[in-house]
C-alpha cells in the first residue's frame, strides 16, 4: 500500500503539474525550468517527493499509534556505530566491485563504469551547495527512513528477514535507475539492512549512506 501510494502520488503530481502549467504562468515557468534541467527546480520537485514520502510514513505511524522509533529513529552507541561503519564500508567496496565485475562478465553489454547522470550531476559546478544537499545530505535521511525503517521491516514480516532484505534492496536499487547503479545500490541496500538488524537504528545507515554519496559527489565534481 505504501509503495503504491508513494509512487502513485508522485505520478499524479507530475501529471497535475503538466496540466496546470498550461493555464497558470508561474507553474509554466517552473515546468519549463524542469524541462531545461534546472537544478533549483529539480530540487524543489524532489523536496515535494520527500515531503510526500515522509507524510505517508507519518500517517502509518499515527495509524498504529506509535512513534518514529517504529521506523528506526532510535538512539545507538557512537563507538558501536563507528565500528560498524568502518567494517561495512570495507565489505561494501569489496562486494560491490566483485558484483559489478561478475555482471560485466555475464553480460558483455553491461557497462560497470557508466557515469552517474541525474538532474543534479550537471549542475554541481554551478550550484555546488544545492547539489551537495540534494545528493549527499537529503537522500540518506529520507531513503533510510523509507527503505530500511519502513519497507524492510514491513516486507520482513511477510517474507522473513532475508526475503525482506533482498526485495527491499532490489526496490532500492531499481529506484536509482541506471543498470550499474542498480547493482551497486542493491549491494549497499543489503548491507544497510544488516546494519539495521544489528543496531536497531537507521542512524548508522544514514551516516554510511552519506559517506558513500559524498565520495560519489567528489568523484562527480572532479575534486
Amino acid at each position: 500500500m505504501f509503495i503504491v501510494a508513494w509512487f502513485g502520488l508522485q505520478l499524479l503530481l507530475a501529471v497535475m503539474l503538466q496540466v496546470v502549467s498550461r493555464s497558470i504562468p508561474a507553474v509554466a515557468i517552473f515546468y519549463r525550468a524542469l524541462e531545461n534541467h534546472s537544478v533549483v527546480a529539480s530540487f524543489g520537485l524532489d523536496l515535494v517527493g520527500v515531503i510526500v514520502g515522509l507524510a505517508l510514513v507519518a500517517g502509518f505511524v499515527r495509524h498504529y499509534r506509535s512513534s518514529w522509533q517504529m521506523v528506526g529513529w532510535r538512539k545507538v552507541g557512537i563507538l558501536k556505530t563507528l565500528g560498524y561503519l568502518f567494517g561495512i564500508m570495507v565489505i561494501f567496496f569489496i562486494l560491490a566491485q566483485a558484483a559489478l565485475m561478475l555482471v560485466e562478465f555475464l553480460i558483455p553489454s553491461f557497462n560497470a563504469n557508466q557515469p552517474q547522470t541525474n538532474e543534479f550531476t550537471s549542475g554541481i559546478s554551478t550550484n555546488r551547495n544545492l547539489a551537495l544537499i540534494a545528493l549527499v545530505l537529503l537522500p540518506p535521511i529520507f531513503e533510510e527512513t523509507i527503505f530500511r525503517g519502513f519497507i524492510f521491516p514491513a516486507l520482513s514480516k511477510r517474507l522473513g528477514v532475508v526475503g525482506g532484505a533482498i526485495l527491499s534492496s532490489i526496490i532500492f536499487g531499481a529506484a536509482h535507475g541506471q543498470a550499474n547503479l542498480f547493482v551497486y545500490t542493491s549491494i549497499l541496500g543489503l548491507l544497510l539492512c544488516f546494519m539495521y538488524v544489528r543496531l536497531r537504528s537507521i542512524f548508522p545507515g544514514i551516516l554510511l549512506h552519506m559517506l558513500n554519496n559524498y565520495l560519489a559527489f567528489l568523484a562527480l565534481s572532479g575534486k
